[in-house]
């Protein structure tokens, strides 16, 4: 008697296969969504908090600061590499907080598709032994 509920080794491979790309375009459509639910940080991007001294105290102050100048300043239409947030709490000091977020949640799912890519890597070279024997 011959049990059929058992895949054979490439059917099983093959259903691995399917497994492994429909994780990996699961995590390409969050990624989607994410970019498509608000502004990302870019990744040369984080928040620095720096001291600001007036004149009857001072004051914990926040800036966005890049490793290059990318964002627009007023005068002269130039770029800076910081733009200024104010005060922990205030709307652009949230803004920011929320967009590297957003980026460390994409970089974090980047990871993991890299991880899906390298096991689909691996499998589709699993494929060859079978393809050998046809």
């Amino acid at each position: 008697m011959h049990n059929n509920s058992k895949p054979s080794p490439q059917e099983d491979l093959y259903a691995r296969i399917h497994c492994v790309v429909q994780a990996k375009q699961h995590l390409e459509k969050e990624i989607q969504a994410i970019s498509a639910s608000g502004e990302v940080a870019a990744s040369s991007c984080w928040i620095v908090r720096y001291l600001a001294k007036g004149r009857k105290s001072v004051y914990w102050y926040y800036k966005l600061q890049a490793s290059a100048a990318i964002f627009p300043t007023k005068i002269d239409g130039k770029s800076s590499r910081y733009k200024h947030l104010g005060k922990a709490g205030s709307k652009a000091y949230l803004k920011a907080v929320e967009q590297i977020f957003l980026r460390a949640k994409i970089e974090a799912l980047d990871r993991s598709i890299e991880t899906l890519n390298q096991g689909l890597k691996d499998l589709i070279q699993e494929t060859s032994k079978y393809n050998k024997d046809e």
